[in-house]
């Protein structure tokens, strides 16, 4: 009987994620998504050279229910080798928020992934998977099953059968984080128990341990409508459970496209828009902005100014991937203040809103359409009435 089980937790992969309008020169495949399926290729290489006893995929495998066929091929080859190298040792994948089918209508492409030998999918009700060989039990808690968490008052216990076990979940937990893309959020008094060796966490795209024993592995890839604020580095979680102990947890880094996030300009601390403009230039000659995805935030420059400084700040940073700039509005005057500037107008109310709203509606967007390129042509779209308004 093994005294230490091992275990790779990776999860949110998003395969078939798509970013802004470039494509791979080789493949014609947009840009961002062959850089996220390289991420999760080099993630699944690891494990396979790792040779855990058991893998754990926790949720969000593809970035959408029906994903492209571009990324659903090659999922299922690395996902192959894997479990050949591995000799079909166990592989349990959970549906996610993104890639479970919300109606019994619609196909889902999970049962396909079980035809490779090892491979256990979970994507509707939480159920356990009974590992005897390992003399694991894992309990699983797909992203459509969470809710039963809540109005079932589900209160997942280990299995005293079994020597090992796991509580494997998609979902964010209350409290944890100031987080507010989601439906719901799962009571931490349901999930962190520490009777379970090890609680495999995914939904949350940064590594995060929340407890001893337990973790949000994170994403593999920078895949929201807001990677600016996935300030940690992305990969997977190697485990090692030993009875009677807490369990090792080490993060695995991978790497991904790099994202640099310029730190903010005021134009109200600058003598002009022209020096405003040179000081977000020489923040950026100070990082490695080559093939990166950048964003530039300046606040409180007039509409008037901003089309200019747009094309000034893209232009000088042509050998980028992308340059996001982000205008915050200009502070306004309130007569009932006295004409004095208020508080409530340097921020910037309706740019979140709108990236809030992309989030909400995400699911709702064709397949060749990605929620990162809305919010950029929406920010746009704001700007360009603004100056229209100022004029």
């Amino acid at each position: 009987m093994a005294q230490v089980l091992t275990v790779a937790h990776i999860s949110d992969t998003h395969l078939g994620y798509r970013s802004l309008s470039k494509e791979d020169a080789r493949t014609g495949v947009n840009q961002r998504e062959v850089d996220v399926y390289h991420a999760f290729a080099q993630a699944m290489k690891a494990i396979q050279d790792a040779s855990p006893d058991l893998v754990l995929i926790t949720g969000d495998l593809f970035d959408k229910k029906v994903p492209s066929i571009w990324s659903l091929r090659r999922a299922f080859r690395v996902l192959r080798t894997v479990q050949e190298a591995r000799g079909g040792r166990p592989l349990i994948l959970l549906g996610g928020n993104h890639d479970t089918p919300r109606t019994r209508e619609s196909s889902a492409v999970f049962p396909l992934f079980e035809e490779i030998p090892g491979i256990k999918t979970v994507y509707g009700m939480p159920q356990w998977v009974h590992l005897p060989e390992l003399q694991t039990a894992v309990f699983c808690v797909p992203a459509a099953g969470a809710v039963q968490l809540i109005e079932q008052n589900l209160q997942p216990e280990p299995d005293l059968q079994f020597r090992f076990n796991i509580l494997a979940v998609h979902g964010i937990l209350q409290g944890m984080f100031n987080y507010d893309y989601t439906p719901f959020f799962l009571p931490m008094s349901r999930v962190l128990d520490e009777r379970w060796d090890y609680i495999a966490l995914g939904d949350y795209h940064d590594f995060r341990k929340v407890a001893h024993n337990a973790a949000y592995a994170g994403a593999t890839e920078f895949t929201t409508t807001n990677i600016w604020s996935e300030n940690r580095k992305k990969g997977w979680v190697w485990v090692e459970i030993e009875k009677g102990k807490p369990p090792v947890i080490r993060h695995q880094p991978v790497t991904t496209r790099r994202v640099v996030s310029l730190p903010d300009v005021d134009v109200l601390q600058c003598a002009s828009a022209e020096e405003a403009i040179e000081k977000v230039l020489a923040e950026a000659r100070l990082e490695d902005t080559a093939n990166a995805l950048v964003r530039v935030r300046i606040l409180n420059l007039p509409y008037s100014e901003r089309a200019r400084a747009h094309r000034a700040i893209v232009e000088a940073m042509a050998d980028a991937f992308h340059v996001q700039v982000d205008f915050r509005a200009a502070p306004r005057t309130s007569p009932s203040e006295g004409g004095q500037q208020t508080e409530a107008g340097v921020a910037q109310p309706i740019e979140e809103r709108w990236r809030q709203f992309v989030e909400e509606h995400k699911e709702e967007l064709p397949v060749e359409i990605s929620a990162e390129e809305v919010v950029s042509r929406g920010l746009q779209a704001l700007g360009t009435v603004g100056e229209v308004v100022s004029a």
